[in-house]
């Protein structure tokens, strides 16, 4: 696969090639033939719907991923039920080290995302199940001799893409502890669910932090100056450039064209010292990037962003903020001192802990 999807000629015709394996089983479109309706399923959803989904994140993380691994391509595809728009499913081929994998956007693959709200079980469970087929029917093509997907239970606790996988015999071992603050709760029930000492941080931030939010509501030309600002700051904390100019260019436009916001922070003399952003569905919001002043590191800086980026969820009516992994010492994937005191951080502004499961399927 290395060799095939290198170019954007062999790239369009491998796809025709997975074309033709997912209409076998599917009628779909993929993504960038059918952006409209993608973004249209995404926030007419009545489910929670993570941010993993979303159009603008998939497209970076398939630009980011792509660029990391030896061979990548695109697959993420609008599945359409009797001619009718009826879900998403981010999905995407791999290489690295001479295996290749089937995912979504270079991670574990994310389970498809249907309307069920104008489905019976029924009709979805068969849906369902074609996936399935056309998932492992990839996995032949390519060799693949298992895949793995992820799936996070909230209150609507596991999906049918769940259930039915695990009826056709997948295996679960493998799990990890998220972080979520639930933003149905009132300002003063999530601070008291907030660890005491980030409390104590976010009221001293204020008094040393000017804020101020980035979103489609200030002109084009203030978002672009926000993103120049943004990038040159996290070149220099990094000490080089870590992606492409186009990934955030690509976050620009996520801003200038959909809920995703910038909180900004400048000190007493308006001196420019940090910035974070943060990404969105009708129903999700997750923290993507951020940069402060390597010398300010011992400030309050992240608490203060949190605090006005949680508030401003809040206006925006959305449900869930996902906070990321809490990592604990004896976890199956071994994660090192440094994620452990960072997920440890985040638990601080948790008012949820839920787990998210990691599902073995086998290709045989």
């Amino acid at each position: 696969m290395e060799g095939i999807m290198e170019g954007r000629i062999e790239k369009a015709d491998e796809k025709k090639r997975i074309q033709g394996i997912l209409s076998k089983y599917l009628q779909f479109k993929y993504m960038e033939e059918d952006a409209g309706n993608w973004i249209k399923i995404e926030n007419s959803a009545t489910m929670y719907v993570p941010v993993n989904y979303a159009y603008y994140f998939v497209q970076y993380q398939n630009l980011y991923f792509s660029d990391v691994y030896d061979g990548f391509i695109d697959i993420s595809i609008v599945i359409y039920n009797g001619g009718i728009p009826a879900g998403i499913w981010p999905l995407s081929l791999h290489s690295k080290g001479g295996r290749h994998y089937l995912g979504s956007w270079g991670g574990e693959l994310l389970p498809p995302l249907l309307l069920e709200k104008n489905y019976n079980t029924e009709a979805i469970r068969k849906m369902l199940g074609k996936c399935g087929h056309a998932a492992k029917e990839l996995c032949f093509l390519y060799g693949i001799s298992k895949y793995t997907f992820r799936e996070t239970a909230l209150e609507e606790g596991n999906s049918k893409w769940f259930q039915k996988m695990m009826e056709e015999g997948a295996s679960c071992e493998k799990g990890n502890s998220e972080c979520f603050v639930n933003l149905r709760l009132t300002e003063d029930e999530i601070l008291s669910r907030i660890r005491r000492t980030n409390k104590y941080s976010i009221l001293k931030g204020l008094d040393y932090w000017k804020t101020k939010l980035i979103s489609h509501a200030n002109p084009g030309a203030e978002i672009a100056g926000c993103f120049d600002c943004f990038r040159k700051l996290h070149i220099q904390v990094a000490g080089r450039e870590t992606r492409s100019k186009n990934t955030w260019k690509l976050q620009e436009e996520a801003v200038k064209n959909t809920n995703d916001f910038v909180v900004m922070l400048y000190d007493r003399e308006d001196r420019f010292v940090g910035a974070s952003l943060y990404s969105t569905t009708a129903s999700a919001c997750t923290y993507s990037v951020a940069a402060y002043r390597r010398e300010l590191f011992d400030k309050p800086l992240g608490h203060v962003s949190q605090w006005v980026a949680i508030k401003h969820m809040r206006e925006l009516g959305i449900r869930w903020y996902y906070l990321g992994v809490r990592s604990y010492k004896k976890d199956w994937n071994h994660p090192t001192e440094k994620e452990i005191s960072i997920s440890h951080f985040k638990e601080g502004f948790a008012t949820n802990l839920y787990h998210t499961l990691h599902i073995d399927v086998c290709v045989e």
